[in-house]
């Protein structure tokens, strides 16, 4: 059997494009974890910020906005995990990809919470407030406890 330098030719252009493709597509999939983890800063902030407001360390006047904020976050955050995205330098645990439904339900509550906190900071009442702040923190927690990774101190 002989290999003619036509062949070989060939195989390595097929090879350099599907390198190409290859390297395109791993590309696209680490803009999507950095894009993911911009939003999840966000709302580590946007968090801290309300935190802030509920420990009298900032005005009440910035209850509102910060919340309104985030529920519009939360808005996002379904869609910042697709598949193929599970790769790479992420605190995202496989879980999210393996239990979708598990995962669509932890984001609901965060949803909700959200909404909630939204509502009740408009017309800003530390009685109201500080529950709905507390609601929003124990949805973030049943994500970070399920979905994501240890962090390492």
């Amino acid at each position: 059997m002989t290999i003619s330098i036509r062949s070989v030719f060939y195989a390595a252009i097929a090879a350099v494009l599907l390198s190409i493709g290859l390297g395109q597509s791993a590309h696209a999939d680490s803009h999507e974890i950095k894009f993911r983890q911009s939003v999840m800063k966000a709302v580590g902030g946007t968090m801290g910020g309300l935190a802030a407001v509920l420990k009298g360390q900032a005005s009440s006047s910035h209850a509102d906005p910060l919340a309104h904020t985030m529920y519009e976050i939360s808005k996002v955050v379904p869609h910042i995990f697709p598949k193929g995205s599970d790769f790479g330098e992420t605190g995202a645990l496989l879980t999210i990809w393996e239990k979708p439904a598990d995962f669509t339900m932890a984001v609901a509550a965060f949803q909700a919470a959200a909404l909630n906190l939204s509502k009740v900071a408009h017309d800003f009442d530390m009685s109201t407030f500080g529950p709905a702040f507390g609601a929003l923190g124990k949805s973030c927690k049943g994500c970070h406890e399920n979905f994501r990774k240890k962090k390492e101190k």
